[in-house]
């Protein structure tokens, strides 16, 4: 790390989006005032206070959680104007002068390993530091609903759903014990869900070392009891192991499709008790997902599920065979589905949501017979050959259809659709933005989504935020029907290898040239060009997924030991004193977004060989969808609508008034 190269003083750094939400929570900026400055060695048991200033830099604003081990503060992060979350890792109450010295080591190793973690399911820790008597972790400061709550207003889920949350916190967990961390409260709390379906696990504040000695406080194990596992109630316990994660990942499937934890209880000895009298809880509504619960809810840790079986057997479950989309039939009988009673609690049924949303035992099948009988009773036929060989109809709302009064009609996607859902980024001044203020998505991007939806026959699209690396998944698990989000048109995303999702391209609709970001000044380094980072062998840092991750290791260029999910946490530690990053790769129209929003702290490189054909995407089976999208881009292409848009939004970034070149429609030849 080489403090002297400064992306910009305490005072000038990136305003970026942080600067409206001031004004939108009606709180005072940081740095005005008196704010009061964190203690030389606070007392022992003391608690930190509103405008506490931690190191100078994080100014606490208001507690945003609270636990065991202390309290999680939304903070204020002067230096580079964002907020943040704080938390300290030591337990005051578990603390004594003897074990001071060693608590405080492992704290720092802790954090260290912590902050080594970047997955996408995983919350991304910015920094760490140390007062007298506290050893702090900085994370991002997520916006979104816990599962907590989702479970409280849903009370259930579908199981599909269930399935693709409980993967994401499986590979969360993977990476987390990869690490040699032990989560040790993996619970629906510490899981916040985004509204575009992103899972990510939370709160490290009791996070440990495989094989560490247990920690107890007043004589009971450290957790949330009902997910504690067996193993960790015994007097001669190792301590939290990965296993036990898993343990506490199988109650929260449980609890996500069943409605209710498996092994009741407030205090450890009556799960403990319920565990020992009925280790195989019953499951009414899992259906294809029991066999992962039942394995991950062994009671012997040798012999529970592990990581990797149980990772194939979710994505089995999420990539269920294929069943019939029923068409819109109001007049069509609906056989009756049987299903078991609801479970009691407290005595008390609880409610039990239609059976869409709730999956009993042998869903797949019952749900396959409601889908033919109901095309049988509306008059269609479906075709028992592959997709490839059904062009001319038979699944509503993915291939051409014809009306089933025998009009003629082609069927529109609008018919069986009644929103359009478009999955698009936030981060990206001058394609994609979101304004905080106005609380509306801007940009080329955008234009282009309400220009198509309106061809489409939609007044209003819905969008969803996504990030590069789940832009696929958004697809595949129907999140979103398009994807308009600087999405490169590649090859392999056109034909994943297996294990990975392919997707159909409409475009493209802009061509973009290859560059990338670097700080402005640096006493260590001098960039004049692309090749100078090849020379000095500088981390370069890039969107994980993205068309860069796999090139530019291939072209002698240095990557950053791992890469964030988006290019917005590239242009972070690019603008970090303390990064190691000194450059980001990504398209030029992205970092001239950069570029104007960051003045004098970054510059623009020459662009590099190669182009960036964006396009829109959507599922491969999805062909009317796809003829619709690039029927719209036909006529945005050949009018005033595309230069229009370009001039609206990309000119003033791009230092040229006139639009380049219009792309040839090239994947929507045939359509």
């Amino acid at each position: 790390m080489h403090s002297e190269d400064r992306a910009g003083g305490a005072d000038d750094g990136a305003a970026g989006r942080s600067g409206g939400r001031w004004a939108d929570d009606g709180l005072q900026r940081a740095g005005t005032g008196a704010p009061q400055e964190w203690p030389g060695t606070p007392p022992h048991g003391d608690q930190p206070s509103s405008h506490t200033v931690i190191d100078g830099r994080y100014e606490l604003l208001e507690p945003i959680g609270k636990g065991g081990m202390g309290e999680v503060w939304k903070a204020y992060d002067r230096r580079l104007r964002r907020f943040v979350a704080v938390k300290g890792l030591l337990d005051w109450n578990a603390m004594t002068a003897g074990t001071r010295t060693e608590v405080m080591r492992r704290a720092r190793r802790e954090a260290e390993a912590l902050a080594k973690i970047e997955h996408r399911n995983v919350v991304t820790v910015h920094d760490q530091l140390e007062t007298d008597d506290q050893v702090w972790i900085v994370m991002k400061l997520l916006e979104a609903r816990s599962l907590a709550d989702l479970l409280s207003s849903e009370r259930v889920l579908a199981v599909p759903r269930a399935a693709d949350i409980g993967l994401q916190i499986l590979q969360g967990l993977r990476a987390v014990h990869g690490a040699s961390v032990v989560h040790r409260d993996v619970k629906p709390g510490n899981v916040v869900v985004r509204d575009d379906g992103l899972a990510i696990l939370v709160d490290f504040g009791i996070a440990t070392f495989d094989g560490a000695p247990r920690v107890t406080r007043l004589g009971n194990v450290v957790g949330t009891v009902p997910y504690l596992a067996p193993e960790l109630f015994a007097p001669a316990s190792p301590g939290p192991t990965p296993a036990s994660d898993l343990w506490a990942l199988g109650v929260t499937l449980y609890e996500m499709v069943e409605g209710h934890v498996p092994f009741g209880g407030n205090a450890f000895w009556e799960v403990q008790e319920n565990i020992r009298q009925f280790p195989e809880p019953s499951l009414r509504y899992a259906g294809p997902l029991s066999p992962v619960i039942r394995g991950l809810l062994i009671t012997n840790p040798l012999q529970r599920l592990e990581a990797a079986a149980a990772e194939a057997m979710l994505r089995e479950v999420i990539e269920g065979p294929a069943l019939p989309n029923a068409a819109r039939a109001a007049s069509a009988p609906v056989p009756a589905v049987s299903v078991p009673a609801p479970p009691l609690e407290n005595g008390k049924r609880v409610r039990f949501p239609d059976w869409k949303r709730v999956r009993p035992p042998g869903w797949k099948a019952a749900t396959a017979a409601v889908c033919v009988a109901l095309l049988a009773g509306a008059g269609w036929i479906v075709s028992n050959g592959s997709r490839h060989d059904d062009k001319s109809g038979g699944r509503a709302g993915s291939e051409q259809a014809r009306d089933p009064g025998g009009s003629g009609t082609q069927q529109q996607w609008k018919d069986t659709h009644t929103t359009l859902k478009i999955g698009v980024k936030g981060d990206q001044p001058g394609l994609s933005l979101y304004d905080e203020k106005t609380k509306t998505y801007e940009g080329y991007d955008i234009d282009l989504a309400y220009a198509i939806a309106e061809s489409m026959g939609y007044a209003e699209p819905q969008f969803t935020e996504v990030p590069t690396d789940y832009r696929s998944t958004a697809l595949k698990t129907k999140q979103v029907d398009l994807i308009i989000a600087s999405y490169s048109i590649t090859d392999e995303r056109k034909s994943a290898p297996p294990g990975e999702y392919s997707v159909a391209f409409a475009g493209p609709y802009y061509e973009a040239s290859r560059s990338f970001l670097v700080r402005d000044k640096s006493t260590r380094y001098t960039i004049e060009d692309s090749s100078d980072l090849k020379d000095l062998g500088v981390a370069v840092c890039t969107a994980r997924d993205s068309t860069y991750e796999k090139t530019l290791p291939a072209q002698g260029f240095t990557m950053a030991k791992s890469q964030p999910n988006t290019y917005q946490d590239c242009l972070d530690k690019l603008l970090d004193e303390k990064s190691d990053v000194y450059a980001v790769a990504s398209d030029d129209i992205i970092l001239a977004g950069y570029l104007k929003a960051n003045p004098g702290k970054v510059r623009l490189l020459e662009n590099i060989q190669g182009a960036e054909g964006y396009g829109v995407a959507m599922r491969p089976e999805n062909e009317l969808l796809k003829r619709e999208v690039c029927s719209a881009l036909r006529s945005i292409l050949a009018g005033e609508t595309w230069e229009e848009m370009y001039v609206k939004n990309l000119a003033g970034l791009m230092d040229d008034k006139d639009p380049p070149g219009r792309p040839d429609l090239t994947e929507c030849e045939n359509h």
